[in-house]
């Protein structure tokens, strides 16, 4: 089992999460700032999150054994208000979705599609039943029963074969969970290994069970129901990093939604949203929102001190430390700030604040300080030669652009850092400003430098194309927001994201690079309201874990930049020419700085 005793923040992949013991997920939890009532709901939803944005643990800490913790025991759990039976599926890469499902016809390919998704759910099932309710909860002639009943809902000779494979491992009366987990297991297999001959042989022919919604899926939870006693409690299908589905396989998950069932089999689908599909069903309907699902978004954009994601990011790290053998228990005094540069800027803030007066107190006075005394401060580091710190609880909150994974990764660094100087655990007061800073520098190098190289070698040729054009444009987009950053004369000089003037030609390159650089978690996306009026603009944010690379300040939404399409397909070839002709190419904008 994974502990956090050692390293507060240790980040758990999904895939890890199984190590993780049901009670430090429940302690690690945090309900507040996570919009978790709403995922909760009796309604099928979609979880629409990026990597490392918590979904797996969201879905995690849903599971029964996390519940009845939480609750004080089972049937604490079933007595309180709308409870559930949540059943984690993950739609690991290569488990589901068959690359060899498309060399399949359409009907054959719809059939074995959803038999494969009902046959990994309904592991999942007997699983939770088996493991994570206390072992003399159902008495042993209704699991009996129940693994009669859901083995019955196949074609009785379709699966003769898996049920002597199943009587050969496990004795259905003494052990009808683990039986009927096995029988469900070898289907499973059966279906993989028709699937690996389809490509060398024209003549396979599957001849096993097949298995649909209301003939298998339905009728399973049922019984599950009947089983539990608890005709009225819902049992929740959590799926998880849903992407990783097929497009038909998600018009059949889109397909169980429409039917609506949620009393009984309620549907929660994790995904990132631009890399899922399809919302079509399989017969070519749609599910509609609100009136078929609901979506809740827990990616983050806005990262200031008094947002919930800032608050949440507090109580989750607030949490860990306690956790620990760390004596720290408050993460704002754990991560302090450089302190010579605090000094500055506070007397920067009162320069800023005599200019204001100066200028004729033009709107708020805090606004007008918070507009330009952090460029300054960057502006007068610039120019003494220093180099700007990015150490601080708040720093790192921005840095970490909404994904609590971007602030935890690096918090592990930081403490492994201390650890590998020869200081103890139980002596950590507080991570030192420069071992802060030289994580955060490494970390965001990794992202513009290492994280490209891994990617190139699972693309495509022209994809690869596209991955370097994007990075041209990223370092395109970080020297101007540079320039922008260290121009004393810019009347909105913090800026980090930028909207679109035009829509974009759909079969355009830059189309490409963008949606790939949203894959690949360098841009953030959403819409704001047009100048021009008459619409809405798409708005892309720069991922801020890039600010200690490109040296810009990552701490505030104080305005966007225009561009053209013209002008990102430049940003796509040529970064120096790129900001010359945003910014003008004139005297001032000489000497731009460079990061290539």
């Amino acid at each position: 089992m994974i502990n956090i005793s050692e390293n507060p923040f240790t980040v758990h992949s999904p895939d890890a999460l199984d190590q993780v013991s049901p009670e430090t997920i429940v302690d690690l939890f945090v309900k507040k700032h996570t919009r978790f009532s709403a995922i909760n709901q009796q309604k099928h939803s979609f979880l629409w999150g990026s990597r490392g944005s918590g979904k797996s643990f969201i879905l995690r800490y849903m599971e029964p054994q996390c519940q009845f913790i939480e609750a004080g025991g089972v049937e604490e759990f079933f007595s309180k208000n709308d409870p559930y039976v949540g059943v984690y599926t993950p739609c690991s890469k290569g488990e589901i979705d068959k690359e060899e499902l498309n060399l399949l016809s359409n009907a054959e390919a719809r059939v074995i599609t959803e038999h494969l998704l009902n046959l990994s759910i309904a592991e999942e099932v007997t699983s939770v039943l088996s493991s994570q309710f206390p072992e003399d909860y159902f008495n042993i002639d209704d699991k009996v029963e129940f693994a009669e009943r859901a083995a019955n809902l196949f074609d009785t000779a379709s699966i003769a074969a898996s049920k002597n494979q199943a009587d050969n491992y496990h004795n259905k009366s003494d052990s009808p969970l683990k039986w009927l987990n096995k029988l469900f297991e070898e289907e499973k297999r059966r279906v993989t290994h028709y699937l690996n001959k389809v490509p060398f042989s024209e003549d396979a022919r599957y001849q096993g069970a097949t298995s649909g919604y209301h003939d298998f899926l339905l009728p399973l939870i049922s019984n599950v129901q009947n089983l539990l006693q608890q005709p009225n409690v819902p049992i929740y299908i959590l799926l998880d990093d849903a992407f990783h589905l097929t497009k038909r396989q998600q018009q059949v998950v889109n397909t169980w939604i429409a039917n609506r069932d949620q009393g009984t089999v309620c549907v929660k689908v994790s995904s990132s949203k631009e890399r899922y599909e399809t919302f079509s069903t399989v017969g070519r309907g749609r599910i509609e929102i609100p009136h078929d699902y609901t979506e809740v978004s827990i990616d983050e954009i806005y990262t200031r001190n008094d947002s919930n994601y800032a608050q949440k990011v507090r109580e989750i790290a607030n949490k860990r430390l306690e956790l620990s053998e760390i004596p720290a228990n408050n993460i704002e005094e754990f991560l302090p700030k450089n302190e010579f540069e605090q000094e500055l800027l506070e007397e920067i803030k009162e320069q800023v604040a005599e200019e204001w007066v100066e200028e004729d107190e033009p709107g708020e006075r805090s606004d007008f300080i918070n507009r330009y005394a952090n460029a300054r401060l960057f502006q007068e580091l610039a120019d003494r030669k220093n180099r700007k710190s990015y150490a601080g609880f708040e720093n790192l909150v921005h840095i970490s652009s909404g994904r609590i994974r971007y602030f935890l990764d690096p918090c592990f660094l930081m403490v492994e850092e201390l650890k590998s100087d020869g200081v103890d655990v139980d002596e950590m007061e507080e991570i030192p400003p420069r071992i802060q800073d030289k994580i955060l520098r490494e970390y965001s190098r990794d992202l513009l430098i290492g994280e490209p190289e891994k990617m190139k070698k699972d693309l495509k040729p022209e994809r690869r194309s596209h991955l370097d054009k994007l990075i041209t444009l990223v370092k395109s987009l970080g020297q101007l927001f540079y320039n922008r950053l260290h121009d004393k004369d810019s009347r909105e000089p913090r800026i980090f994201s930028f909207t679109i003037r035009e829509e974009i030609d759909e079969d355009s390159e830059v189309k490409s690079v963008l949606e790939l650089g949203r894959a690949m978690q360098y841009f953030q996306k959403d819409t704001y309201s047009s100048k021009d009026g008459g619409g809405r603009e798409d708005w892309y944010i720069l991922n801020r874990r890039l600010a200690p690379q490109f040296k810009i300040d990552p701490t505030g939404f104080q305005g966007r930049i225009r561009l053209t399409q013209r002008q990102l397909e430049e940003g796509c070839n040529d970064p120096q020419e790129f900001v010359r002709r945003v910014l003008g190419d004139d005297e001032r904008q000489s000497g731009l700085e460079d990061f290539n």
